[in-house]
């Protein structure tokens, strides 16, 4: 009896083996888990925070701007799978594992605490949940009308409506006391890339707010367009001036605005009108816009060229090629031209910059730069530069930037550019 009973006890159960291989392939799970949820987190702190190249520096920045809070929370995440691995039995990796998944997110709050200042400093009310969801809630927004502006060597162009809530619905006969102030939105895109209504987030928010918004056609290159493309967005507010009784708007209280390329045109073209650089290609006067709001616009071409500036694949030398031909050097005069910071003098119209501060396509301190002539000159200005923000920062409309961005503009408008006299 007793050799039975010492032979049994030598042997395991099948339970007890079931259970051991059970808590292995848990841990395995577990570790594998944490590597996947890690890894991802620690590349793009490093690349917010310590950017060692350019690449992991732009995919840190992007992730930042979109999805500040997601960050931190994907480290939260890495440290429970790891802290699970220790307990069911790992030790020197997972342990290595959980260490980074702690430095992680502890540097993962540091964006959050930047844009939780900022959004103090301007009086931004954040929203925790709009940031969340990333996208703008509701349906796709869409314009009230399409109309053909202008045919320019053979191009048709053509503006999308956004039409403020009591035109739209038809309810306002549009008397003088009535009339808005119409914003002409210019998209992004490199000068080569994109199409009206990219930008319609910001078109329907300023809609919302009062404003008829014209967002734009211009001409892309190829070939270049560098003396084409401004001249047609200024065709598109001649052809505003001459509708105004149909919309209901005041074409001498005219915001202008844009993104990215966008954002430069409008520069370009509200401080070219009223020194001859810029022109309607179709005819007719475009009137001086009496504000401007630019995100993240390029104001001194040759200051991106010379620092090389890019997010790769995309650089600024590739972009300034197509839209000017070359470089600094071979074109000097398109390069003036082109380049807001050249036309600064007094009298131009208040004038909100709004940029990420770590912009790997833009580079930062161009809009400085042009702050300090607008300054120089008297002109009422203000830069808004987002923290750890990429280029095109706010296309996701409920990241943290974008909401901060909305804040700040909603008080320039007010003091500059009411959507009602």
């Amino acid at each position: 009896m007793r050799g039975m009973d010492s032979q049994e006890a030598v042997q395991p159960s099948g339970n007890a083996g079931a259970t051991g291989s059970g808590r292995t392939w848990g841990r395995r799970l577990a570790t594998f888990l944490a590597v996947v949820v890690t890894l991802p987190v620690v590349v793009i702190v490093i690349g917010a925070l310590f950017p060692p190249i350019r690449l992991i520096a732009a995919i840190g920045c992007l992730f930042e701007s979109f999805l500040t809070v997601h960050v931190f929370l994907a480290g939260v995440a890495a440290i429970a799978l790891a802290v699970w691995a220790r307990q069911l039995g790992g030790r020197r990796a997972t342990t290595i594992i959980l260490c980074a998944a702690i430095a992680a997110t502890v540097g993962a709050t540091i964006p959050i605490l930047a844009l939780s200042r900022t959004a103090n400093r301007y009086g931004a009310s954040i929203s925790w949940t709009a940031h969340l969801r990333v996208a703008a809630p509701g349906p796709r927004a869409k314009p009230d009308q399409t109309q053909l502006f202008a045919t320019v060597d053979g191009k048709n162009l053509y503006l999308d409506i956004y039409l403020p809530a009591q035109f739209a619905e038809g309810s306002s006969t549009g008397t003088a006391a009535a009339l808005s102030a119409p914003a002409v939105m210019i998209h992004g895109g490199g000068y080569s890339m994109g199409e009206r209504s990219d930008g319609r987030n910001w078109d329907r928010w300023l809609a919302a707010r009062g404003y008829t918004v014209f967002d734009v056609d211009y001409r892309l290159d190829p070939p270049v367009t560098w003396n084409l493309a401004a001249p047609d967005v200024a065709c598109a507010m001649v052809w505003i001036v001459s509708h105004a009784n149909d919309y209901h708007v005041s074409p001498n209280r005219m915001l202008i605005t844009g993104q990215s390329a966008g954002g430069g045109l409008a520069m370009q073209v509200a401080y070219g009108l009223g020194d001859g650089s810029v022109a309607s290609d179709c005819g007719g006067t475009a009137p001086q816009p009496k504000a401007v709001f630019a995100l993240y616009p390029p104001e001194d071409f040759a200051m991106a060229w010379n620092l090389d500036m890019g997010i790769p694949p995309v650089g600024a030398r590739w972009l300034n090629t197509g839209y000017l031909g070359g470089s600094p050097e071979q074109f000097p005069d398109r390069y003036r031209v082109t380049s807001p910071v050249f036309h600064v003098r007094p009298g131009l119209p208040p004038t909100l910059i709004a940029a990420g501060a770590l912009d790997h396509l833009v580079p930062f301190g161009g809009h400085t730069e042009i702050v300090e002539k607008l300054n120089a000159a008297g002109v009422p200005n203000a830069l808004l530069s987002v923290p750890y923000g990429e280029h095109a920062y706010d296309l996701a409309w409920g990241d943290l930037g974008a909401q901060i961005t909305r804040k700040v503009l909603a008080d320039f408008l007010e003091r500059y550019l009411p959507a009602r006299e």
